[in-house]
């Protein structure tokens, strides 16, 4: 797919972002992305979040000719960028599984039409595709949450893994990945999967300096309980999540957390979807003050206030905890990401993280090996006496020279 003639100018998409979204101009980080796209080359982008990571692909479908073609793992993301990019203008759309017949068969033909500039589809929709474009030329080919693509491929997004196959099937259109955080073997999956060619890679630095990082072992669960407590008290302004392995711990956490006064409620998979989501609204509406959840409560939670964010427990990855810590201070004020730990937490990391391929299988192998490589990453970050900011952000292939932060360094 080619470009329009004459490329469009970086000059054109920072008047662009000044009139749709009133910004000033591009950011150096989204320039770099934007002016790849509109060049004809492909594009990695692992920026925080906060970076404005959507303004990559959004502007860039607002210069090019054809359709831009959205890969969002989550219906309420897909939903929140629709929602914006219509409230500016911009004619978006969204097919998912949620809406009904009449609704999915109106953006269809929209699609078709040629009245719809960005459309996002989940997926596991990505067999339909092309019979939903017909005749319409894909100009640019986005894929939001690419590091589902190497972290969950086979427990949450298997379809990702199909991405590559729609690329070639739409004539290999620019693409662009993006993502918070990846390590550089999973930077390198996600290009090889989706067969990006010489991709300009835009990587900025992980470390969030207002975040504060800390570590207590404690011997017993009562023990646990009483520290968690405690810190949730200092919480006076903003809000707290706490992460737990279990959907019976985020229950029973969340009940006896009730008895004790907070406003807290549990997040998880095993809840129905309108439950969910009504649950994130209070959240978000500060009607609940403290969410405790499992790692169901993760990609497109966006509240800028947590103030605290405490794991019950050691996740088995440390690119899901650091995501999960991440979720604190959005805002960019001072933050706390605090581990609380058992020596059976480690085992229990190590079950979570088994059950996958076939074993002997190419995909079971690569797996058990990051698993290992996780689990003793998770393990040192536990059990070190040196920075722990460091432990995170080597693992994410990033070295550190200065901790901004955590109960090591003071």
């Amino acid at each position: 797919m080619g470009l329009s003639s004459p490329t469009p100018t970086v000059a054109k998409a920072d008047e662009l972002v000044r009139a749709v979204w009133g910004y000033a101009g591009l950011r150096a980080a989204q320039r770099r992305a934007v002016t790849a796209l509109m060049h004809d080359r492909d594009c990695l982008a692992v920026l925080p979040t906060g970076a404005g990571k959507s303004l990559c692909y959004q502007v860039p479908a607002l210069l090019l000719p054809g359709l831009t073609l959205v890969v969002s793992p989550l219906i309420s993301l897909m939903q929140d960028q629709v929602t914006a990019l219509r409230a500016r203008g911009v004619a978006a759309a969204y097919l998912s599984s949620t809406q009904t017949p009449e609704v999915q068969g109106a953006v269809r033909e929209a699609t078709r039409a040629g009245r719809v500039r960005l459309l996002y589809v989940a997926p596991e929709r990505l067999k339909t595709v092309p019979r939903i474009l017909g005749d319409r030329s894909v100009s640019l080919l986005a894929v939001d949450e690419a590091h589902c693509i190497s972290e969950w491929v086979h427990d949450f997004r298997p379809h990702y893994r199909r991405l590559g196959r729609l690329r070639a099937a739409l004539g290999g259109p620019p693409t662009i990945a993006l993502t918070a955080t990846a390590t550089p073997d999973t930077r390198a999956d996600i290009c090889t999967v989706l067969g990006l060619r010489r991709p300009v890679s835009v990587l900025t630095s992980f470390d969030r300096g207002n975040l504060y990082f800390a570590v207590r072992r404690m011997a017993t669960e009562p023990a646990r309980f009483t520290e968690l407590t405690r810190l949730l008290r200092t919480v006076s302004r903003g809000s707290a999540i706490v992460y737990v392995p279990t959907k019976n711990r985020a229950d029973g956490i969340a009940k006896v957390l009730r008895w004790h006064g907070f406003s807290a409620a549990p997040y998880h998979a095993g809840l129905p979807g309108p439950a969910r989501r009504a649950l994130l609204k209070r959240f978000l509406d500060a009607e609940i003050r403290v969410m405790v959840a499992t790692t169901a409560f993760g990609m497109g939670i966006d509240k800028p206030d947590v103030r605290l964010v405490v794991h019950v427990g050691v996740p088995a990855r440390p690119e899901s905890y650091y995501q999960e810590a991440g979720r604190a201070g959005r805002d960019g004020q001072p933050a706390r990401c605090v581990l609380l730990w058992r020596d059976h937490d480690l085992a229990l990391a190590a079950r979570l993280a088994r059950g996958h391929p076939s074993p002997g299988s190419p995909a079971s192998i690569s797996h058990a090996q990051a698993a290992r490589r996780g689990l003793e990453t998770m393990r040192r970050y536990v059990t070190t006496r040196r920075c722990r900011r460091a432990v995170l952000l080597n693992y994410l292939g990033e070295p550190l020279t200065t901790c901004s932060g955590c109960d090591r360094c003071g």
